[in-house]
């Protein structure tokens, strides 16, 4: 019994360990092939960027440039388009989750202003870690990622990441010694 209360204790001490980022949210329009349309289950497709005008039922590909050219058409992904996907079911919206190094190359060829990118539902941190996705280098897709999204990387995200760090670091501390006591206390 001791053993299974350690378990439990123990699991209370990681839980009250997590980054303090706050979670990503679904990507509205992203397809169903991750089962909670999130931005977070890959090593590439990181990023939740809009990539057509939903509005209305529309389901109209966005220009991203002054050549009026869509996502698919900057990326050499048209033979992939896939706008019909993200307007329909199960989780009809305006925008994708993109492989990273689509996302620099967006940013290297129409500049950052004009990448539309849903901050709450891409996976910031893991970008901002990334080196290079894809043999491209992701230098400018961590800038524009810094100066799209400030509130996911050094702003109110990572102010109340340090908040609750502070605030856990004592119950953790307490968390683990009662912890470990009661696992040598089962073995005496």
């Amino acid at each position: 019994m001791a053993f299974i209360i350690s378990l439990l204790i123990i699991g209370l001490y990681i839980a009250t360990t997590t980054s303090g980022n706050p979670p990503i949210q679904p990507c509205p329009g992203e397809g169903p092939r991750y089962g909670d349309f999130k931005c977070n289950h890959d090593r590439t497709h990181r990023v939740c960027a809009q990539l057509v005008d939903n509005s209305d039922g529309q389901c109209k590909e966005l220009a991203w440039n002054d050549d009026l050219q869509s996502f698919w058409q900057i990326t050499g992904q048209e033979r992939w388009n896939w706008k019909t996907k993200i307007c329909n079911p199960p989780n009809p919206g305006n925008s994708w989750c993109i492989c990273m190094w689509a996302t620099a190359n967006l940013i290297n060829k129409v500049g950052c202003d004009n990448v539309h990118i849903n901050c709450a539902a891409t996976d910031v941190p893991y970008l901002l870690r990334s080196v290079s996705d894809g043999g491209w280098d992701l230098s400018t897709a961590r800038d524009c990622i810094k100066k799209k999204c400030p509130e996911y990387t050094n702003g109110t995200a990572s102010q109340t990441s340090s908040n609750k760090s502070a605030e856990f670091s004592g119950m953790r501390t307490y968390i683990l010694l009662a912890s470990l006591f009661v696992i040598f206390y089962d073995l005496m």
